[in-house]
């Protein structure tokens, strides 16, 4: 998206935001997703200090990683749809 003005990659990425914020809230969990968050917070309380800040830190840089993935797979959605919509919108020439 090099050619795009930077408000309309911003723009993009705030509804990535919200769609994935909206996706997170409405998701609901399985007894077995329950189970494996369960275990791991049992699983970290048993540790000392320093290995829980190591665990929470690798939980985060998965996090982060986990949405700059779901935001980059959105980015292409939104080019696809931009690729097939234009040949439409842009007027023809006639000959």
């Amino acid at each position: 998206m090099p050619n795009w003005p930077d408000w309309f990659q911003e723009a993009l990425r705030q509804r990535f935001y919200q769609l994935e914020l909206s996706s997170e809230q409405n998701a609901s969990c399985s007894s077995e997703d329950k189970n494996l968050f369960t275990q791991m917070d049992q699983f970290k309380m048993n540790q000392d200090k320093d290995i829980q800040q190591l665990l929470s830190e690798w939980e985060e840089a998965i996090g982060y990683q986990l949405s700059q993935d779901k935001q980059s797979i959105y980015m292409e959605g939104v080019k696809d749809g931009i690729r097939l919509i234009l040949p439409v919108i842009q007027p023809t020439n006639i000959r």
